[in-house]
């Protein structure tokens, strides 16, 4: 019995075509983006507002642009698939653009989008927009999470004050805030009788601290209805 031994593999293929003729004239104008983008948003996501369309950067022009296709074909052994990697030579432009929305909840966001374009004879062709990632805003009127150098500080500082075991170096944020809405949860909490004492100190009353903080959440406090 002979072994057959199956792979997927991964196709780099390069295509040669020729694209001197065909290189539009002048730049690609940015209110054909803006129209572009606008339209996109408010058949993809008709719920959300648009509030702002900006400009992040210049166009950037290139004579190349790459694209993947997957093939899957299936045989008696089994299905396989191929990723074929194509680079084509032509005239492309792209235009990156930040979309400020707020969604039906009234959460808000940013958008970062690229809007591409290739060109065909003489002219600037619409391809396609993609979108990319986005920054969360959170609620109107709410303040905006700090900048990554801020953030940095504001940590630093609580680290030395909470910790004056340690000395902190350095801070680094890793990654951009995730702002979202903590909610208002509200617990009825039923403490015994012998972790809710006052005290008579200095001729007033006042609450034993330590039952207070040593609460036990887990078994003395349900979520209030």
């Amino acid at each position: 019995m002979s072994t057959v031994a199956r792979w997927a593999v991964c196709i780099l293929l390069s295509l040669s075509w020729c694209w001197a003729e065909t290189v539009p004239t002048g730049v690609l104008p940015w209110v054909q983006v803006k129209q572009k983008v606008a339209a996109y948003w408010q058949e993809h996501y008709p719920a959300e507002k648009v509030l702002g369309i900006e400009q992040k950067g210049g166009v950037e022009y290139t004579a190349t642009q790459q694209t993947q296709e997957n093939t899957t074909y299936t045989d008696w052994w089994g299905s396989d698939w191929i990723t074929t990697t194509k680079e084509i030579q032509g005239s492309f432009a792209r235009q990156v653009v930040l979309v400020s929305v707020e969604r039906a909840n009234k959460t808000r966001a940013r958008f970062q989008v690229a809007a591409l374009y290739r060109g065909t004879g003489k002219q600037w062709q619409f391809d396609q927009i993609t979108v990319g990632p986005v920054a969360e805003l959170g609620q109107p009127g709410e303040q905006g999470a700090p900048a990554k150098a801020a953030a940095e500080q504001i940590f630093k500082d609580a680290w030395s004050k909470s910790r004056p075991d340690f000395t902190v170096s350095t801070v680094t944020v890793l990654a951009a805030p995730k702002l979202g809405q903590s909610g208002d949860k509200r617990y009825r909490c039923t403490p015994p009788d012998y972790a809710s004492v006052l005290k008579h100190q200095n001729d007033a009353w006042v609450a034993d601290t330590d039952a207070i903080v040593n609460v036990n959440e887990s078994s003395q406090c349900d979520p209030a209805k």
